[in-house]
């Protein structure tokens, strides 16, 4: 395993394996970082934490069994450390879109409807609590497992599968009660 290759050669101090774990990984722990705390700076400042106190204690280190989770749920203790609590958990995932049309038309009907479509979702997703809104974007987002996000959350699987079944529930319910207005009003109109 590569990764875990690259993690025991940085731990015995080689500095190429540690900018390869850099390269990987920090922009994968930005994203999130920007998921948990509106403060691009706190964000920037807890990963270069992250990375200074994984350098300073290198040789008393375990071996994880996915680097990938240990530097995410570093970064997002470091980021709790050091944020307000009213500041952290408010912001919410980017859209990934691949529009693929034939013309200018197309595309800006797309982009439209897309960026109508986002804000919508975003509307949705800030209906939910805090901690419901984190389990949608690690499982949904950053395609983690249940296991994994019990690690990173510091929860019981069970309770990552609940939060995510809440959260679904409450998603459709609140998509449903947006639609039903929106298919009312067309009717009032026409």
């Amino acid at each position: 395993m590569v990764e875990q290759n690259t993690w025991k050669d940085f731990k015995k101090g080689n500095e190429a394996s540690f900018h390869r774990l850099y390269e990987a990984y920090a922009p994968i722990m930005y994203r999130y970082g920007c998921k948990l705390s509106k403060d691009k700076d706190l964000v920037k400042d807890c990963l270069q934490q992250v990375f200074f106190n994984i350098w300073k204690r290198k040789e008393h280190l375990g071996d994880p069994a996915s680097v990938k989770n240990y530097l995410l749920k570093a970064l997002r203790f470091e980021i709790i450390k050091k944020s307000d609590k009213k500041h952290a958990f408010e912001s919410l995932p980017d859209s990934y879109q691949f529009l693929s049309t034939n013309s200018y038309e197309s595309d800006l009907i797309d982009l439209q409807t897309c960026e109508i479509n986002q804000k919508r979702i975003n509307n949705l997703l800030a209906q939910l609590p805090a901690r419901q809104r984190e389990v949608v974007f690690l499982k949904y987002y950053m395609n983690l497992s249940p296991k994994e996000i019990s690690v990173m959350m510091d929860l019981e699987q069970e309770s990552v599968y609940k939060l995510t079944y809440k959260a679904i529930d409450k998603l459709q319910q609140l998509f449903l009660k947006l639609y039903a207005a929106v298919l009312l009003g067309f009717f009032l109109f026409f």
